[in-house]
């Protein structure tokens, strides 16, 4: 069967699987809590100014990524892939398109952190509503679907404008330090652990705590190429789903210069498709 087929078969027996692949995508698990106790209050301060300089130099690097993008999405009873193209700008817009072997869309979504639209070309529908009720209506934690997704697939530490750095914890197994990162406007007691290595630079894994300091994702980094004096993780791993699921996805062909305005985030309803609004 030709990915064509595959592309068109997966749209047509499920409507939503591209929009469930993007919810999924963040939902890992992990077992254990891989960093140590508290550290001593001028090492804090030490490894906080190391981790503030290299914050400081992830700001200079270029806000916006243009890539091709391949997904594999594996299960225990089967494996699926499919490719398309994903535009970011900083600090959360986000924009995943698959299309056809005529470079036709067969599915689109965009989103800005807070509301989604898209599109599928095969079953004519347009969607369109706030990540925070797809995430109450799909029973998923609203922190995967409304973070800064653009951030989490840069490869950056923190999204510099929205998180700060409030704590750090050493590796247990020597990796590096976890760095803690929350949102002062936060209020449900949500964090982000990094595991950084031990330069400080790289981030190896990001792992999602909620309120109750419990893990609801987890993304390992990989294959770091390296684009304009910065570099970028061009592999991005999510294990610990359910059901034994695993999610890997590879970015190429990266381009780092482009210039995206507020247009090119936005989706609007073809004419004759089934349109939906969404609270």
């Amino acid at each position: 069967m030709s990915n064509q087929s595959v592309k068109i078969g997966l749209l047509r027996s499920k409507p939503n699987f591209f929009l469930a692949v993007m919810l999924i995508f963040f939902l890992a698990g992990c077992a254990e809590k891989p960093w140590s106790g508290k550290l001593k209050e001028n090492e804090v301060k030490s490894y906080k100014d190391m981790i503030g300089k290299q914050i400081k130099a992830h700001s200079t690097c270029p806000s916006t990524l243009d890539a091709e993008v391949t997904v594999t999405w594996k299960t225990a009873l089967e494996t699926k892939a499919f490719s398309g193209y994903l535009q970011m700008k900083l600090p959360s817009s986000v924009k995943f398109v698959t299309t056809n072997p005529l470079g036709q869309t067969l599915f689109a979504l965009v989103s800005d952190g807070k509301d989604y639209n898209s599109v599928n070309a095969i079953t004519q529908q347009y969607i369109s509503g706030s990540l925070f009720s797809l995430a109450l209506r799909n029973n998923i934690p609203a922190q995967l679907l409304a973070g800064n997704w653009a951030t989490w697939l840069s490869g950056r530490i923190v999204a510099a404008d929205k998180e700060k750095v409030v704590d750090i914890r050493k590796d247990l197994s020597g990796m590096g330090l976890w760095v803690i990162a929350k949102n002062p406007k936060d209020a449900t007691g949500n964090k982000d652990y990094i595991l950084v290595d031990s330069t400080g630079s790289r981030p190896l894994l990001r792992v999602l705590m909620n309120g109750d300091d419990a893990p609801i994702a987890r993304i390992k980094y990989s294959d770091w190429q390296q684009r304009s004096k910065c570099e970028l993780p061009t592999t991005f791993d999510i294990t610990g789903l359910p059901m034994g699921t695993e999610i890997k996805v590879h970015l190429s062909d990266i381009i780092t210069d482009k210039v995206f305005g507020k247009q090119n985030f936005i989706l609007m309803p073809p004419r004759g498709y089934f349109i939906q609004f969404l609270p």
